[in-house]
């Protein structure tokens, strides 16, 4: 492909003159530049393979090349002591939330950039929404692969349970009894599985239903666990999935081995973020037709389904970095325009650009509750924030699926570990 071609694939979708050339970057002057950039991708993901493929572009267009370095997931806790240290690092990338509360010191402000280039009416703007919240105001983040959470079924598996479009639950008990039927109807197959690190999504959602997402926060950091009657209820129905018999026997398994049963054909509905298509389809090679609803409300709670977890990966970009332009301009080009499209289209995720509305089919059921959330909750509505606590919540929530606790037991180990 040519060199001008390449440099309308990049600008297309984006802004007709503010990316490279714009900002002043040719290749003549560009000569022998180069970005270093840490990725949380690992080289063989599909994610890396559009990002590379966006990093030759954007070198045939500038003459900068982009030394990636592919550090996988473990960038979370490498960024910080790597800087710290010295190391030249121009951008990163992680889950954008933690780039802005962990790495945000680290980080340049982006809204002048940002700015020049008409970027922000590009951004979904539940996302600018929260970058802006966690940075005080300032734009230290660039949102990519967005999420939405919910809960996640086949719905090959769901009709060979016996259950139709009118059984999608929109209500606690609705939900309960679609998986009572569904256990009592002779099938054989598992109502709902989940794997141990999203224990806390189950009961995070509860929660949040019944008390919203400040209310969560404040029972976490004030460990008022003992003086919400709500946060024993939740407990009380969270674990009466497993008790009943509605999750699968292995619940919760090991790494991503009970969202696998949905793809194997043993379980039907599994609540995860709108990766888990793309990681089913990695980990067991089926192509399922997916549906899609939100976590149900509950009778009297403060939120419904208008509350989800939303949030997406980001780029960051190091103050101290002698290229910030030019890694602006890079990071553009994979959050926005052809290279956004083609992210999406490959590992099924949301785009991050509002200009592209095409959502991948595996996915497409939950547009139109994503287009409805009006509360935005955080990951595990919370439940990670603390690093001193977080460890601890787990625990006791394993215990809890696993009913080595009874909910007041539960409770009562959350309330005596925080203080």
């Amino acid at each position: 492909m040519k060199k001008k071609q390449i440099m309308s694939v990049l600008l297309c979708g984006v802004m007709a003159v503010t990316t490279f050339a714009a900002t002043g970057v040719s290749a003549q002057a560009a000569d022998k530049k180069e970005l270093t950039y840490w990725s949380m991708w690992n080289s063989t993901e599909n994610q890396a393979k559009v990002i590379q493929e966006a990093a030759d572009a954007y070198e045939e267009a500038t003459g900068i090349h982009v030394n990636i370095e592919w550090k996988g997931r473990d960038v979370k806790t490498m960024i910080g002591a790597a800087l710290d240290a010295g190391e030249a690092i121009d951008l990163f990338d992680d889950d954008f939330q933690r780039v802005v509360e962990q790495d945000g010191k680290y980080l340049v402000d982006l809204t002048e950039m940002a700015a020049a280039a008409d970027y922000e009416k590009h951004i979904m703007p539940v996302l600018l929404d929260q970058a802006k919240k966690w940075g005080d105001d300032k734009l230290l983040v660039m949102p990519y692969q967005p999420y939405t959470t919910g809960v996640w079924y086949n719905k090959d598996l769901w009709e060979e349970a016996g259950l139709t479009d009118e059984d999608v639950p929109e209500t606690w008990d609705e939900l309960v009894a679609a998986c009572k039927k569904i256990k009592e109807g002779g099938s054989g197959l598992n109502p709902m599985t989940c794997d141990s690190d999203f224990v806390n999504l189950l009961y995070g959602f509860q929660l949040a239903r019944y008390v919203g997402q400040d209310k969560v926060m404040d029972i976490i950091n004030n460990c008022e666990w003992a003086d919400v009657p709500e946060a024993k209820k939740a407990a009380e129905e969270i674990q009466s999935l497993f008790s009943e018999g509605y999750m699968s026997e292995y619940a919760p398994a090991n790494g991503t081995d009970g969202q696998s049963e949905i793809g194997y054909g043993e379980s039907i509905m599994v609540l995860q973020a709108s990766w888990v298509p793309n990681e089913i389809i990695q980990t067991t090679g089926t192509e399922v037709n997916w549906g899609f609803f939100p976590w149900p409300a509950v009778e009297g709670g403060t939120d419904g389904i208008e509350g989800s977890m939303v949030g997406s990966q980001g780029f960051g970009i190091v103050a101290k970095s002698e290229m910030q332009q030019e890694a602006f301009d890079f990071a553009l080009s994979v959050c926005t325009g052809e290279y956004d499209l083609k992210m999406a289209e490959s590992v099924n995720s949301i785009p991050a650009d509002t200009d592209n509305t095409q959502w991948p089919a595996a996915i497409l059921g939950a547009e139109p509750f994503f287009k409805n959330v009006t509360k935005s909750y955080m990951w595990a509505v919370g439940f990670q924030t603390n690093a001193d606590y977080k460890e601890i919540i787990q625990e006791h929530l394993i215990n809890l699926a696993t009913q080595k606790e009874t909910p007041d037991e539960f409770i009562e180990a959350l309330a005596a570990a925080k203080k």
